[in-house]
């Protein structure tokens, strides 16, 4: 990664590397003041791969418009290479006079291989180079991001076969519903994450129009073959509207929008192990690395890797709620405001990377504590499938729905569950004696084979299907 910025204490440095790039227009430099709104090296420094790869790109746009001739190109491009190289092994290479990690690029360029490097900014603007830039790295990150929530995926899988014939109670409301396999459960988790990628995927496809070539507003005035260097940087295809190329982040609001999502899917999972890692649920332990004690109480062991995970959702919703507030009723074309678009998708990009690593590992090493849920499991759980078995008898499910209630209404009074009840309480429900010898955990899932169902058929087709998802 690339050094920090070093900053100057006064104005004179900046002033100096400001009328260097575009100060002809200006007899003085900028107040200090002024130098510290406007500088974005320690954000955008982050781009420095994206904005070296665009500029080789661009290099060979301009030998393609004769702007530059082959040795001209290739001391170009070496020289671009030699920077990019240096920056990756982490040589510090920027100066207080840099205004941000483009102007740093070209002055590095310009210094190393003499006026030639001046050159490098011919049929370009800011506008276009950014927007590429930023565009490259909202397009790597999603890349990134899919694979981390493939290797996500993959731990759940995995999980889901140890235990897919284990029973576990379903819970709506944090009430205990139905029974359902841990398997089902973890597959839950599996499916909605195919979501996450596809808007990601989708994020890719949008931010895959490469703007180079747009200018500031207008287009390049020089005959530069967009598509090819398109297809160098990897761009799908080029923007079709100059003006469009250089003023919308819509991209960087998908972005931001597909990572808020994932942020609270992964924050209710993070929920769920929080309950049930309490003393009271004891449903499953996580692994020891993603817990932390108490500086007071030695006995704790609390679960702090899912209250982080779960406390960063907010964290991303807040980069998309900042980014949108910035957006909003910008006029056309490229606005200065938009200086702010970066630190947010950095922050939250950030944020996604470190709460996948962490939930994959946490996933790979939890231990569902199958006596302890077998204990929790309540007979009530049960209701439900005694009213469909009277459905099946012939009662209409409304009729059978209230009789199911009466008798487990009259069982919470005596503090009993309703299959505890003596058979006389049982008087109203026809086959009685029959209907509550069919009424077991393992039989209530198993009549739900239907497709997406937690029966033991249904889940075995699920684990096939996520494994087709992730061959595919």
């Amino acid at each position: 990664m690339a050094g920090k910025k070093k900053t100057s204490s006064k104005g004179s440095k900046g002033k100096k590397g400001a009328a260097a790039m575009w100060g002809g227009r200006f007899s003085e430099g900028m107040a200090p003041s002024m130098e510290r709104l406007s500088v974005s090296l320690s954000v955008d420094c982050k781009l420095y791969r994206e904005d070296i790869e665009g500029s080789m790109a661009h290099t060979l746009g301009l030998f393609s418009a004769k702007v530059l001739n082959a040795e001209e190109r290739d001391q170009m491009l070496a020289g671009l290479r030699g920077i990019l190289v240096d920056l990756e092994s982490g040589a510090d290479l920027f100066s207080s006079s840099d205004e941000d990690i483009h102007m740093a690029v070209e002055r590095i360029l310009t210094e190393r291989i003499g006026d030639l490097g001046k050159k490098l900014h011919t049929g370009r603007s800011r506008n276009d180079q950014v927007a590429t830039d930023f565009k490259l790295y909202i397009m790597h990150r999603c890349e990134d991001l899919i694979e981390q929530i493939e290797g996500l995926q993959r731990a759940l899988l995995e999980r889901a076969k140890e235990y897919r014939k284990d029973l576990m109670p379903g819970y709506t409301h944090l009430q205990q519903a139905q029974p359902i396999y841990i398997a089902h459960y973890l597959l839950s988790f599996f499916f909605a994450l195919e979501r996450d990628k596809s808007r990601l995927q989708h994020t890719w496809e949008t931010a895959g129009e490469m703007p180079l070539g747009s200018g500031a507003l207008a287009g390049s005035a020089f005959p530069y073959n967009r598509k090819m260097v398109a297809e160098r940087l990897g761009f799908p295809s080029v923007t079709r509207n100059s003006i469009d190329a250089t003023s919308h982040r819509d991209f960087a609001l998908e972005f931001l929008g597909a990572l808020s999502c994932l942020g609270v899917l992964l924050s209710s999972y993070a929920e769920d192990f929080v309950i049930w890692s309490t003393s009271e649920f004891g449903f499953l332990k996580l692994g020891e690395a993603y817990t932390s004690g108490s500086s007071m109480m030695p006995q704790k062991r609390n679960p702090d890797s899912m209250e982080l995970v779960r406390g960063k959702a907010g964290r991303m919703l807040g980069a998309y709620s900042r980014l949108f507030t910035v957006l909003k009723g910008l006029p056309h074309a490229y606005d200065r405001d938009l200086q702010e678009d970066k630190e947010p998708v950095f922050d939250a990009a950030e944020t996604a990377e470190v709460c996948l690593q962490v939930m994959v590992e946490v996933i790979s090493t939890l231990n569902f504590q199958r006596e302890a849920i077998s204990k929790k499991m309540l007979p009530a759980l049960l209701a439900t499938d005694l009213a469909d078995l009277l459905v099946e008898n012939g009662i209409s499910f409304r009729e059978a729905h209230h009789l199911v209630g009466r008798i487990v209404a009259e069982a919470e009074k005596l503090g009993i569950s309703f299959l505890e009840l003596p058979i006389v309480a049982w008087k109203d429900i026809p086959n009685a004696t029959t209907l509550r010898k069919r009424l077991t955990f393992t039989s209530s899932a198993e009549r739900r084979n239907i497709q997406g169902g937690t029966g033991g058929q249904s889940v075995s087709v699920q684990l096939e299907e996520a494994e087709r998802l992730l061959i595919d």
